[in-house]
C-alpha cells in the first residue's frame, strides 16, 4: 500500500493520486511537477493509502504549495485559453475536420499547450496541428477522446432523472455489451439504452450479476416444462417475483407459475 494525495486540475477533471513528502490539507492549492512541466491543482484527498493496482506507473509529485503568483498565473493561463477558443474552432472548421474543441489547458510555465477534442473516428489533423503552432508559438498536445469521456467532463441528467454516473460517481467506464441489455429482458429498439453519449448506459453493468445469479434459477425460454396443469412451453420470466409464465401445450392463454412449481419436461 502507498500513502498518496488525491488532487483534481479542475472540477470536472478526476480524481488523481500523487506523491508527496509533507502533509496538507484539503482545498489547498499545490503546483504538481512531472515530466512535461507544472500545473496548479487542489487537494481533494489529503491523506490516501492506495494498493499499487489503483495506481499508474509513474506517479505525478507535489512540488510545493502554491502562493500568490501561481494562483494569478494559472488565472491568466485560463484566460488565455478561454479567449483561444473561438480561434482554435475557427481552424479546425477551415480545415473541415469532424471534431469538437473541449478545452485548452496551459501549465504554469505555458511552455506547451493540451488541447483536447472529441472525434468517433481517426482525425488527420497534421496541418492543423501547423497552424495551431503558429497560433500558440509553442508546443502544441492533442488529445481525442469518445462521447463517452465527453458525457463525463460535461455532466448532465440520466433517463433516471439522477445525475450522469460517469461524471458523479464512476471511475473507470466499465465493459457495457448488448448481451446484457437481452440478459435483463431490455427492448433494444426502444432508444431507452442509451445514454446522452450515444452509448449503452453504463447502469446495465450494475445489476448484470444480480440477474446471471437469478436467472440461474429458471429455464430458458422455449424449454417444455411440465406443470400441474399439463406440459407446455417457457414464455417468460419475472426474476423479481420468481414466477414464469408457461404456455400450455394447444392453448393462447399464459399461466403464471412459481419457479418450484414447474420441472423440465422430459
Amino acid at each position: 500500500m502507498t500513502r498518496v494525495i488525491g488532487i483534481k486540475y479542475g472540477e470536472k477533471d478526476d480524481l488523481r493520486y500523487v506523491q508527496s513528502d509533507s502533509s496538507y490539507q484539503k482545498d489547498d492549492f499545490l503546483v504538481i511537477k512531472n515530466k512535461k512541466g507544472s500545473r496548479l491543482a487542489q487537494v481533494v484527498q489529503p491523506d490516501v493509502t492506495v494498493g499499487p493496482a489503483k495506481l499508474p506507473a509513474e506517479l505525478d509529485h507535489v512540488w510545493r504549495l502554491a502562493d500568490h503568483k501561481d494562483l494569478e498565473t494559472h488565472r491568466k493561463n485560463t484566460e488565455l485559453a478561454e479567449h483561444s477558443q473561438a480561434k482554435v474552432r475557427e481552424l479546425i472548421a477551415s480545415h473541415r475536420l469532424p471534431m469538437k474543441l473541449l478545452d485548452i489547458v496551459f501549465p504554469l510555465e505555458r511552455n506547451y499547450v493540451l488541447i483536447t477534442f472529441s472525434a468517433e473516428g481517426r482525425v488527420d489533423f497534421r496541418q492543423l496541428l501547423k497552424d495551431l503552432a503558429a497560433l500558440f508559438k509553442t508546443r502544441v498536445e492533442l488529445r481525442q477522446i469518445n462521447s463517452r469521456q465527453e458525457a463525463k467532463i460535461y455532466g448532465g441528467l440520466g433517463p433516471c432523472g439522477r445525475a450522469l454516473c460517469c461524471s458523479s460517481f464512476l471511475g473507470e467506464f466499465p465493459p457495457v455489451s448488448i448481451k446484457m441489455a437481452k440478459n435483463q429482458g431490455l427492448s433494444l429498439s426502444s432508444g431507452k439504452m442509451t445514454g446522452i453519449c450515444g452509448r449503452l448506459l453504463c447502469c446495465l453493468s450494475f445489476e448484470e450479476n444480480f440477474y446471471q445469479t437469478s436467472k440461474a434459477k429458471f429455464p430458458d425460454l422455449g424449454t417444455v416444462v411440465e406443470t400441474q396443469n399439463g406440459s407446455g412451453v417457457v414464455a417468460g420470466i419475472d426474476v423479481f417475483s420468481e414466477t414464469l409464465q408457461v404456455r400450455l401445450t394447444d392453448q393462447e392463454t399464459l399461466l403464471t407459475y412459481a419457479v418450484e412449481e414447474v420441472r423440465i419436461g422430459g
